[in-house]
């Protein structure tokens, strides 16, 4: 209707109605609605203010896991004084008698690993995929360790290499003694993916003609692979950094990386060149894992080792 009160024709208003389509009166808007053009903006408010609080929260676990680090790795860099100014001099002594004790931890953490592994993965497979009397009991014995502090644990193996095994102060009794510490650590993860595992894929490699042991290689251990590669991750990790134990069982020939540092610190101080040597300790465990993750954990953690 017109504002003279005479109806207006039905063609007339159908073109009004066309034209007045796409505009925008913002005279029209009400107070408590939103402009149309700060609409979009508005509605992200919730969803930056979480990306924000997400990113706040990554950056405080950095500072509280890095900074140590960090701080050991600066103070590594400094000459002493008053007025310390940055260097590496500190590394010289890298190459002297602490190079053999990072060569010791290497071959220690080799033959740990190998050990563990050719242990873990059939008494995994039988404690996953068979049943048999005791069985929870003796998986609780193989834990043992996990839940046994390590001064204890060293002790007991001083006991007992020293009096009755005659592996104290041996390269072999270094070895043992990280695999009775670090079985369980590769243990679980691999049974984890093992009880993951269907049986459907072995059965099926069986049903097709393979033999136990081909569908064992081919089909069942490519699949855990995940879980061996956490299992060799965290034993890794542990024994490389391992001092405790060692320090009840190494003895005076076999000082590893670790257990120099330690003993850096307990005669001479937090020197600049003490945190130089952990410093070192630390970056070749950074950089074996991330060679490790490079070549080989990109197809472990996918389930497919050829």
């Amino acid at each position: 209707m017109s504002l003279s009160g005479i109806p207006l024709d039905p063609q007339i208003k159908s073109e009004k109605e066309r034209e007045g389509k796409g505009k925008i009166f913002y005279a029209s808007t009400p107070s408590h609605a939103p402009i149309p053009l700060l609409g979009p903006y508005l509605s992200k408010i919730p969803i930056l203010f979480l990306n924000g609080l997400a990113y706040l929260y990554v950056l405080f676990c950095l500072l509280i896991f890095v900074m140590p680090f960090g701080v050991t790795l600066w103070y590594s860099l400094l000459t002493r004084g008053r007025s310390p100014k940055l260097t590496l001099a500190n590394y010289q002594y890298v190459f002297g008698s602490f190079l053999d004790s990072l060569l010791l931890s290497s071959r220690v953490s080799l033959v740990t690993l190998l050990f563990n592994f050719l242990i873990v993965i059939p008494a995994a497979y039988a404690l996953v995929r068979y049943e048999f009397k005791g069985k929870r009991f003796v998986l609780t014995l193989l834990n043992v360790p996990l839940y046994s502090p390590a001064i204890i644990l060293g002790i007991g193996l001083l006991l007992i290499y020293h009096f009755t095994y005659g592996l104290y102060n041996s390269f072999w009794g270094l070895c043992f003694g990280m695999i009775v510490g670090t079985f369980p650590l590769m243990l679980m993860p691999v049974m984890v993916a093992l009880k993951d595992l269907d049986k459907v894929y072995e059965e099926a490699a069986l049903c097709l003609g393979a033999s136990p042991l081909y569908t064992f290689f081919k089909v069942t251990l490519p699949l855990i692979g995940p879980g061996i590669s956490a299992g060799i991750i965290l034993n890794f990790v542990i024994v490389w950094n391992e001092f405790l134990v060692t320090l009840f069982i190494a003895g005076p020939d076999y000082i590893t990386a670790p257990l120099k540092v330690y003993n850096q610190i307990l005669w001479f101080g937090y020197q600049n060149t003490t945190a130089a040597l952990a410093a070192t300790l630390q970056i070749i465990s950074f950089l074996a894992l991330m060679v490790y993750f490079k070549l080989f954990g990109s197809r472990f953690l996918k389930g497919r080792f050829f």
